[in-house]
């Protein structure tokens, strides 16, 4: 009988398989080390969603982007995700994690895409109704998600209309 403690990770490529076959649109392993975070993508937050302040998931209750670039060097390897809307690259990042972690990436955590929908509305005056699957966003952790995915060969481009298609993006931390 094999120790469950010792359990070997599921590869990479079956963790970007069931992103896919989950609506990913693209999913890459990235080092966690050419994540970029920057002050100022808060700042875009604070002045410029409406959503700022509103969920547990959003500034000023997220992770700040310090404690983002040390939690980022406790990691060697990532996953990016990107999905055609943000409450698909939610969902993804909290699935991918979970998956992750059943298959042996103890460490796994998932960063999803603009503010929290789980809850019709949200008290941060009162403890998170779904910690299990609350998740902040990539941006309210300070990541600059335009330059990590550029980084890596991928489009993104503000949007100019409300009806063009979006490009939203997760990042799952691996190991």
């Amino acid at each position: 009988m094999q120790d469950r403690s010792e359990k070997r990770p599921a590869s990479v490529a079956d963790l970007i398989e069931k992103a896919g076959e989950n609506g990913a649109n693209a999913a890459i392993l990235i080092p966690a080390a050419s994540v970029v975070t920057a002050s100022w993508v808060v700042w875009k937050c604070r002045y410029g969603c409406e959503d700022f302040g509103r969920t547990h998931t959003c500034p000023p209750h997220s992770p700040t982007r310090k404690e983002t670039a040390d939690l980022l060097q406790e990691y060697e390897t990532a996953l990016l995700i990107q999905a055609d809307r943000s409450f698909r690259v939610r969902y993804l990042a909290y699935f991918l994690e979970r998956e992750a972690f059943l298959s042996g990436y103890y460490k796994a955590f998932g960063m999803g895409a603009g503010p929290c929908r789980l809850c019709d509305s949200c008290d941060v005056r009162a403890p998170c109704r779904r910690p299990e699957e609350a998740r902040p966003s990539m941006e309210a952790c300070g990541i600059d998600v335009y330059a990590t995915v550029r980084r890596h060969g991928l489009a993104v481009t503000p949007l100019k209309d409300e009806n063009e298609a979006q490009h939203s993006f997760g990042l799952v931390l691996l190991q």
